[in-house]
């Protein structure tokens, strides 16, 4: 372990100079570069598909715009980040960012209803009741349900 870090520091030594000695900031600058390497290969895929975008879904457009906008509204916080800018522009960025990312979990949840809710099949319960309700013994009503009507007397005029 000693010895990595050792041959580590001798091979930066000339790449950082003054802080060739500071194995922290090394590490970090590494997984910078190694994450600007996955985010230009993402971009890469992106432009790549981007050709296909006409032959898309509706589901799926909505998809790729909203992880378009969520890159590069994160590309251009860490710009500005990088750069020290004042927080007034780091918020709107990041309530956009936040915007972006509550549109892709609606999208989520609209696929989700969509995809893993059971549907009812209503002429098939139908059948499953009517079946379930059916009496061999009994015979059908011919009012079909509906309360018998009531007898109405009618009070003779001729008697009063």
């Amino acid at each position: 372990m000693v010895d990595t870090i050792e041959q580590d520091a001798e091979e930066y030594a000339a790449e950082y100079g003054v802080l060739k000695g500071d194995l922290v900031f090394i590490r970090n600058n590494q997984n910078l570069v190694q994450t600007i390497e996955q985010i230009q290969q993402t971009l890469a895929n992106v432009n790549r598909e981007y050709d296909n975008y006409a032959n898309f879904t509706l589901e799926q457009k909505v998809r790729f715009d909203s992880l378009c906008a969520f890159c590069v509204n994160a590309l251009f916080w860490m710009h500005e980040k990088l750069l020290g800018r004042p927080t007034t522009v780091m918020d709107d960025i990041k309530s956009d960012l936040d915007r972006v990312r509550e549109a892709m979990k609606r999208l989520q949840m609209v696929h989700d209803n969509l995809t893993k809710r059971p549907h009812l099949d209503k002429p098939a319960a139908k059948r499953f009741i009517r079946a379930g309700l059916y009496d061999l013994n009994s015979t059908p009503d011919k009012s079909d349900g509906a309360p018998p009507n009531k007898k109405k007397r009618m009070k003779n005029r001729e008697t009063e």
